[in-house]
């Protein structure tokens, strides 16, 4: 087969297996021929027009335009809403920046998905081409299929198994092969010697198969001990560490993606259901938001502590209203986070949790924790949290011991979320009253609860949501107060978790449509304290604690209420005369703004960079460590005359210089004329010791070969530039392309290394 075939099944080989790292992204697999046919078309393309004798730069600009005719013909085949081909291809890639950002992996098909993977697929494959077969850099085909696999790799928290990276590495082995089976062709074939006779191409394909696993193996062992140090985000480490223990950080998924792919479910079914010996029904909380900035409501590092009994409930100085029992029995809702009522003190549930002491969150810490709630039956034991009125409303805002997280107020807030803050709460004069004021607004008729609005709680998003269009979900009413809590001083977080759902006979039954988001803000002795800003139609009636006017003495039989119920009259924006609050009154909260490390997905990048570079050292490694063998002082003149004269052709070579053919004087001659006197002697002096050593009948020299040699290399390499030295050293052509010289018994441990030294015409 001709290099150039052979290279553009390398290519193909290599690609095709980095798009299968994409698998754990999305359920779609159609993507998978699509992205099949358009790489062997490329792959393909190349490989005639290079044959026809045309130029790299033909090659890349025919390869491009198969792309883009395959990428509008699939976006034909997929159609779309816009008239305009361009447009229609448009609209199809944001889309899918949309449902990547507001799915969960894995994605359910979506059409701009699948044309996304596909162009990605077949940009990569262009890249490969050109740099194994364009610039012939085949050690840095590595790069494009990479991009491929860390989509997944540092995008997913969670499920990223070990099989991608093994894929990557072996269509990487693969392109090695193909360039180890390149080079052994450059040699003449009619070559040979009484030790080492003429090689067949099955020689070859053994000394190429070793040159691909000299760098393969070490990178693959590499990856191992990187990983028990470093693992990837949702996969344990290698017997070393916590790794994904009960013990230590965890790496979380974003549980607002489940809440608004859940609540826009076309049918509603029952996803739990759960038996209380309370009268009323509970809201079943999952997680908790504390960090905000401008990306939104976000989760942060937590550290989870073993066992099934957890903390008093935080901030709680006050005996609870009751304490409960209740049975909960999940279908086909898969999770790793489990659906309690607040306060829980301590539950019962089959398979590997953990619990984290501040937010109170149960989580699953088994190998396959995205799905540790499917099917699973448990009992929970929890306190409930229901203030007194009146006692709330004379309590100050505390500080929780994540106030550096709940209580921070980013500096860039917009001001105009500020300003409608302190006009909302201006007649309130205590903490619960702005926030029941807070809620009130939010609750009023001047918004609209609506699913068609975008998922999220940025800066922009809540702005628009608090000023100007007042349209959203439970996402973004629950965001927006726990913002405004902060402004007038109030920490504040937002849970994700489940409405109480409908009662049946036996007990409760909640739906996919129950999933819904709230805030609870923290108050002096009562500790967090939920609110609901959503709209009553949707909700309820709000928690009776959270309504200025409403009897303290009342019991929370609003935690069971019918959807359907109308709201309290009670319920709006307080009236009390209270002056508007200055501005050192509204920013009591403290200034800095919370951030989290996410360590999990930091190691994974930092596992991921030193495997990378530690795949770009192994040829550079085993170069020097053969240059350092081959001026070794010790053995025989012979021997060591010849590794000098190997060390000093080899380095022309890395150089990318020509070695000429002939005799070794007639080498140093031609080389010698390139350098400066001083090593151009030197080279002159080890050429004739060359002479002498392979034809003379004796060698009875003294000299200082490895010194004559370093003062060469010395010369070689004196007037270089930066960047060709670090070029030659990171990859050392002579590795692949040139023949090393037999060693003596004492260094034939390192001759596994030396791929091409049985090749013919090893002596030049």
């Amino acid at each position: 087969m001709r290099a150039s075939n052979r290279s553009a099944v390398a290519v193909l080989v290599a690609v095709t297996l980095a798009s299968l790292t994409l698998l754990p992204l999305t359920s779609d697999t159609s993507y998978i021929p699509l992205a099949l046919v358009v790489t062997f078309a490329i792959a393909l393309v190349g490989a005639v027009v290079r044959r026809l004798g045309l130029g790299n730069g033909v090659v890349l600009g025919v390869q491009s335009a198969v792309l883009v005719v395959f990428v509008l013909g699939i976006a034909l085949s997929l159609g779309g809403a816009e008239s305009n081909l361009l447009g229609q291809i448009g609209g199809l890639y944001s889309s899918a920046a949309e449902h990547m950002r507001t799915q969960a992996a894995p994605m359910p098909p979506h059409p701009g998905v699948k044309l996304l993977l596909v162009t990605a697929v077949g940009v990569v494959a262009v890249l490969t081409d050109v740099l194994v077969e364009g610039i012939e850099r085949p050690a840095w085909a590595i790069a494009p299929p990479l991009t491929l696999y860390l989509v997944p790799a540092l995008g997913l928290a969670e499920d990223l198994s070990w099989w991608p990276f093994v894929l990557l590495a072996v269509g990487y082995a693969v392109v090695l092969l193909n360039e180890g089976l390149t080079a052994a062709d450059r040699w003449p074939r009619a070559v040979g010697s009484p030790d080492h006779p003429q090689s067949d191409q099955g020689t070859h394909l053994g000394y190429a198969a070793r040159a691909a696993a000299m760098v393969t193996v070490p990178v693959l062992v590499a990856s191992v001990l990187l990983g028990a140090a470093l693992p990837l985000p949702g996969q344990p480490g290698w017997g070393v560490g916590a790794g994904r223990g009960a013990d230590g950080p965890l790496q979380m998924t974003d549980p607002t993606l489940d809440l608004k792919r859940n609540l826009t479910q076309p049918e509603d079914y029952t996803v739990l259901t759960y038996q209380s010996d309370a009268p009323s029904g509970s809201y079943l909380r999952m997680a908790s938001l504390p960090v905000f900035n401008e990306a939104g409501w976000q989760s942060s590092g937590i550290s989870l502590q073993p066992g099934s009994t957890l903390p008093p409930p935080p901030g709680l100085t006050t005996d609870p209203a009751r304490e409960r029992t209740t049975t909960i029995q999940v279908g086909d809702f898969r999770s790793e986070y489990l659906p309690l009522p607040y306060a829980p003190r301590s539950f019962e549930a089959p398979g590997e949790w953990a619990h984290d002491d501040v937010s109170l969150m149960v989580l699953g810490t088994g190998d396959n924790r995205g799905e540790a709630t499917r099917n699973l039956t448990y009992t929970v034991r929890s306190v409930d949290i229901e203030p007194d009125g009146a006692r709330l409303s004379a309590a100050e805002a505390g500080m929780p011991v994540d106030a550096n997280l709940t209580a921070a107020l980013p500096p860039d807030l917009p001001p105009e979320i500020i300003d409608l803050t302190l006009e909302v709460t201006g007649d309130a004069d205590t903490p619960a009253l702005k926030a029941a004021a807070i809620q009130a607004f939010l609750r009023s008729s001047e918004f609209t609860y609506s699913t068609d609005q975008a998922q999220g709680t940025t800066y922009e998003q809540l702005a628009d949501f608090l000023v100007r269009d007042r349209r959203g979900y439970c996402e973004q009413f629950a965001g927006a107060m726990a913002v405004m809590a902060r402004v007038v001083g109030i920490p504040s977080r937002v849970a994700v978790g489940f409405l109480p759902g409908s009662r049946t006979g036996a007990g409760w039954e909640v739906g996919v449509r129950d999933m819904h988001a709230w805030p609870e803000l923290y108050f002096e002795g009562e500790g967090w304290v939920r609110f609901e800003p959503t709209p009553s139609l949707v909700t309820g009636n709000a928690p009776p604690w959270t309504i200025e006017g409403t009897d303290p003495g009342g019991t929370s039989t609003d935690e069971g209420a019918d959807p359907s119920s109308e709201p309290v009259p009670s319920e709006s924006v307080p009236t009390v005369d209270t002056p508007s609050p200055t501005p050192s009154e509204s920013s009591s909260a403290p200034a800095a703004e919370g951030s989290t490390i996410p360590w999990g997905r930091l190691g994974a990048g930092v596992g991921i960079f030193a495997g990378v570079l530690a795949l770009m050292a192994v040829p550079a490694l085993v170069r020097l460590r053969r240059r350092r063998v081959r001026l070794d002082l010790s053995g025989e003149m012979h021997d060591r005359v010849e590794r000098a004269w190997a060390e000093l052709r080899d380095t022309s070579v890395d150089l990318g210089r020509p070695w000429p053919e002939g005799s070794p004087r007639t080498i140093g001659q031609t080389v010698a004329s390139g350098l400066e006197p001083g090593p151009a002697r030197a080279l002159t002096a080890v050429a004739q010791l060359v002479e002498r050593s392979r034809y003379a009948r004796s060698l009875d020299s003294h000299a200082n070969v490895t010194g004559l040699a370093r003062e060469v290399l010395d010369g070689m390499t004196r007037h270089l530039t930066w960047d060709s030295k670090l070029l030659a050293l990171v990859w050392p052509r002579s590795l692949f392309t040139g023949p090393a010289p037999r060693l003596p018994e004492r260094f034939r441990v390192w001759e596994r290394f030396r791929v091409w030294e049985r090749l013919p015409g090893r002596h030049r």
